[in-house]
């Protein structure tokens, strides 16, 4: 029952990030763009998310433009936290390979996170929408 909760609220996420309004992209040549990421509420990928397939992959680039570092974690298959990166500087970006349906917590370095759920300051959330490089901005 809990995992048709997570399809339930992954499949509304998606749906109304989807529906928010026009995606500004930019043109590249030699590849398809990827997309800017909504930023998700991070109680939620926290509490409710996980990840359910890995069929189609994907990048995403995370870009910290918010006042102090962040740690980036992975939500796993049964929706525990995983550190992939640790204190992101303000103003650095880093590239995660991941897999569409994958969700992707942000928590501010320094605040108690840890691989526990609802430990430090969460900031947001993100989850993968096309398999092009889709960018992720903390803020």
């Amino acid at each position: 029952m809990k995992n048709l909760h997570r399809t339930v609220a992954l499949a509304a996420l998606l749906s109304g990030c989807l529906a928010i309004g026009p995606v500004t992209v930019s043109v590249h040549a030699s590849r398809v763009p990827g997309v800017t990421l909504p930023a998700l509420d991070p109680a939620m990928v926290d509490d409710i998310l996980e990840s359910s397939n890995a069929a189609t992959r994907a990048n995403v680039t995370f870009s910290n433009q918010s006042t102090g570092p962040v740690d980036i974690y992975w939500i796993d298959y049964n929706g525990h936290r995983m550190l992939y990166k640790a204190a992101l500087a303000v103003n650095g970006t880093w590239t995660a390979g991941t897999f569409l349906t994958h969700p992707w917590l942000v928590v501010a370095t320094g605040t108690g996170g840890t691989t526990a759920s609802d430990t430090g300051m969460r900031i947001a959330g993100f989850v993968a929408l096309t398999s092009h490089g889709d960018t992720a901005i903390i803020k």
